[in-house]
């Protein structure tokens, strides 16, 4: 391959020759000019951190005030026993990161929370945030907003888990079939996007998920000691939820019983409330990790808005909330 005026060193377009290939020499080096920033090192983010990082972005900031508990080893890639008591963005978990591709530069700063300092200063093109719950995660996203970065939100609650959006204004390109051949053609897109905030303030879809009523009520529950007391704090919230959208459980519960599917999500969430479940992480790491270099690539349609994980039934619902239709160049 040609690398002159590319920006590639040859060592770079030989380690990512398969996927410059895929997606071409311009999504590549979108991607390894990126900037990447992850709130909270997670089960969750350490797989999309793996994903990212092997895919060759630029820089990678990992923002984590919290120390490693051995409940962290359920579903990690970077943090082993002898880090425990340590911070989670100490040397050794950075270098184990490092060591996946020595093209990527990488730093971790220990923050309880980031302000618009933080984005003047690092200026991220992606922010991931893994933890908190709605008015966190509508203050980040709305300092993304300010400060021309995408946001994604993400995290895993037992063998579930979500992902949701908003990539401001994105332009990309998938290749379309041509119409009587078996040829395909680029073919540009501009798909806009909504906060946070205005996302859940939205109508519903006319017919949402359990997974996506259950994970929006999740996120007015805190300090439950209790099983039956979270369970029953949940349904709830999630019928308080449902009427105050106008949508009836027999429409959100046609295919399964929501009694069974109460029960289930809160047993699993409830036990896995300290630790991540390891293959949900990976499970939904992958898919944030993928919509990430798609959206730094330019490349393929994005999540709009919301993906909702269920493991278990190995379903991942896409729900489009708020969001306006995709228009086509």
């Amino acid at each position: 391959m040609d690398t002159s005026a590319t920006g590639v060193t040859e060592d770079e377009a030989a380690l990512y020759d398969r996927q410059i290939r895929l997606w071409g020499l311009e999504a590549q080096n979108h991607m390894r000019r990126a900037h990447v920033v992850v709130v909270s090192f997670t089960g969750v983010a350490e797989e999309v951190v793996k994903n990212i990082v092997l895919a060759g972005i630029g820089a990678l900031t990992i923002v984590d005030a919290q120390i490693i508990e051995p409940e962290d080893l359920s579903a990690s890639l970077f943090f082993r026993p002898d880090d425990i008591g340590t911070s989670r963005v100490a040397e050794a978990p950075l270098q184990r990161v490092q060591q996946l591709n020595p093209h990527v530069r990488i730093q971790g700063e220990a923050h309880d929370k980031i302000h618009s300092d933080f984005f003047q200063r690092v200026r991220p093109d992606i922010v991931l945030v893994t933890c908190g719950l709605r008015d966190e995660l509508i203050r980040l996203n709305d300092l993304c907003r300010a400060h021309h970065a995408m946001f994604f939100a993400a995290a895993t609650h037992g063998q579930s888990g979500y992902v949701f959006c908003d990539l401001a204004s994105l332009d990309y390109v998938r290749d379309m079939p041509v119409p009587g051949t078996k040829e395909k053609t680029p073919v540009k897109f501009r798909q806009a996007f909504v906060p946070l905030a205005e996302s859940l303030q939205a109508p519903w879809p006319s017919r949402p998920s359990p997974g996506l009523v259950a994970t929006l009520a999740l996120w007015s529950l805190e300090g439950f000691t209790e099983l039956d007391a979270f369970q029953q704090a949940l349904e709830h919230e999630a019928e308080a939820l449902m009427q105050a959208k106008g949508v009836k459980p027999t429409t959100v519960f046609r295919r399964t019983d929501a009694k069974a599917f109460y029960t289930a999500f809160a047993r699993a969430t409830f036990q896995h409330r300290r630790a991540s479940f390891a293959p949900t992480s990976a499970i939904l790491g992958g898919i944030v990790a993928q919509s990430i270099l798609n959206a730094l690539g330019r490349r393929e349609e994005p999540i709009v808005n919301w993906c909702i994980l269920d493991a278990f039934h190995g379903t991942a619902d896409i729900h489009s909330i708020g969001a306006p239709e995709v228009s086509r160049d």
